[in-house]
């Protein structure tokens, strides 16, 4: 257990006695589901996104136009919060529910469709009980203040953020926490797998980066405590141990992704600030402990990918990043781009989009994500930030060949004016700004694209296009389903090659990962 220091004792005893007058309090407690309309309506279309899905799937698809030959044999895996409510109450927040892995099988005969619930602990006991049992990122466990009292040590993985294969299992992950290891196959689950390494040696975040040159996996994940500690682990492409290593982080805050590049590990330190002790002693939920800094800045961590050195620290404006495109070395320069936001408003603040849609409500945002590049000058310890603009942007891809290295295009999803979910599909040059989209239409929400190189094309400099398919899920508010919508890459605007119809919705739906057979990575 964590030694607590003097002030933080006097912290929580004042706490306690606090407590003792509220005994029934809590900050961040479940909602009640009779408050939300599963699907909405046609004023409110997107609430079929924080629709939980309650059966697990297994059949042969619908496929409406034509399926690219070059896709037979491969699978697309995607993963996001599957289960929001049970037994009338309901999570706070749309990013926090219970993992459901997909699987999109291509063969000779269509598409094979899969969608099971990773068994972690958590979704395993509460699956028994009919209930909630533990705390969430965003919501308390049951309980009131004594439910949840010195309770962060009882937050389990829910494995509902990223999955990715590696040495003939997939891997689901949530935030730092041990992923869940899974039957690429049936999506069964084996268990808490530390990835070979001792479990105290064992803290990994949701983003990993293959790289695509070396195929080694390189991870980060935070050590949360009194004095956090980021850890660096980095498995060569036969899955042994390259390095792992652990670094003071210097501020206390909450990240999600990171770069990497042939040489180094850049970690960006925004200002969303935790208060750790009311996190720690129950006051409030994860998110709900969060706060925005801007007057703090960001500070970028630039770390020695091989173990040498000490980190490089570079100050910057205040933009805060869920997720980056890719970064790649320049000469002395490092080449970093992301979606950054001027304030998270759309997950923090007094009505956040992402909370209050549980509830069935609109909710409040006023700064979207907009392509955003850092330009990390490693001789003369500057950093510059370009804005590219590109409206409100989310979820970047690239094609994953190029990944800690060298890049041009990038795909992500952009919304129609008024909204805040995603209905475009976009590619971008990131050398000319020039983009290129497709919008599905008012009331259809599209996620993550996953980008599917065509064989025989070789690097995006000796190149204008980049010839490929995009495989985006869209749920379709009309029908009350989604589909797998597959795109030629550069010609977007032509709109879907294919759909592959499903015979029901599917919740918020965040990462996918493509693979080939005997691919890893």
């Amino acid at each position: 257990m964590t030694m607590l220091s003097r002030r933080e004792l006097l912290v929580l005893a004042a706490s306690t006695a606090g407590a003792s007058l509220l005994p029934g309090c809590a900050s961040s407690p479940l909602l009640r589901d009779d408050h939300f309309s599963a699907f909405g309506d046609a004023a409110r279309p997107y609430l079929g996104l924080a629709t939980s899905l309650y059966e697990e799937q297994d059949y042969r698809t619908e496929v409406e136009g034509r399926l690219p030959r070059e896709l037979v044999g491969g699978s697309l895996y995607r993963n996001g919060p599957g289960l929001f409510d049970r037994a009338g109450r309901r999570k706070r927040n749309l990013l926090d529910g219970d993992g459901l892995v997909q699987a999109f099988r291509f063969d000779d005969q269509g598409v094979q469709y899969r969608a099971r619930f990773v068994r972690t602990e958590k979704y395993v006991e509460e699956q028994a009980a009919g209930r909630f049992i533990y705390p969430s990122w965003s919501t308390q466990a049951p309980g009131g203040f004594w439910g949840n009292f010195l309770a962060a040590g009882r937050m389990k993985s829910q494995a509902g953020i990223t999955v990715f294969p590696w040495q003939g299992r997939l891997y689901a992950f949530d935030e730092c926490a041990l992923p869940y290891e899974l039957d690429p196959e049936t999506l069964e689950t084996s268990g808490i797998s530390s990835l070979g390494l001792p479990v105290e040696q064992s803290i990994y975040a949701a983003h990993a980066k293959f790289d695509s040159a070396s195929g080694e996996w390189v991870h980060f994940g935070i050590e949360y405590g009194p004095a956090p500690r980021i850890h660096i682990t980095i498995f060569r492409p036969d899955g042994n141990l390259k390095l792992h290593r652990t670094l003071p982080m210097p501020r206390y805050v909450y990240m999600h992704d990171w770069f990497v590049t042939e040489r180094h590990l850049i970690f960006v330190l925004h200002p969303v600030e935790i208060a750790y002790l009311q996190f720690l002693f129950g006051f409030k939920s994860l998110l709900d402990s969060l706060s925005w800094r801007p007057e703090q800045g960001n500070l970028i961590m630039v770390v020695p990918r091989d173990g040498s050195g000490e980190p490089l620290l570079l100050e910057s404006e205040a933009l805060f990043m869920w997720h980056s495109f890719n970064a790649y070395e320049q000469g002395a320069e490092i080449v970093a781009d992301f979606i950054g936001y001027r304030d998270p408003d759309h997950f923090l603040g007094s009505n956040p989009v992402a909370s209050a849609v549980m509830t069935g409500r609109r909710g409040n945002y006023e700064h979207p994500g907009e392509l955003c590049r850092y330009l990390i000058d490693l001789k003369g310890r500057r950093i510059r930030l370009e804005r590219g603009g590109g409206g409100n942007v989310e979820w970047p891809r690239i094609n994953d060949r190029f990944s800690c290295r060298r890049h041009r295009f990038g795909y992500m999803v952009k919304t129609r004016p008024g909204d805040f979910f995603w209905s475009q599909v976009c590619r971008v040059d990131l050398q000319t700004g020039r983009q290129s989209c497709h919008d599905f239409g008012a009331g259809s929400y599209c996620t993550e694209p996953v980008f599917v190189p065509l064989a025989g094309h070789g690097h995006p400099d000796a190149a204008t296009e980049e010839p490929g398919f995009l495989l985006t899920q869209v749920y379709q508010s009309e029908k009350r389903r989604s589909s797998l919508a597959i795109l030629r890459a550069e010609r977007l605007e032509d709109g879907p090659l294919a759909w592959v119809r499903l015979r029901h919705h599917v919740p918020f739906s965040y990462h996918g990962w493509w693979q080939l057979p005997g691919q890893e990575g």
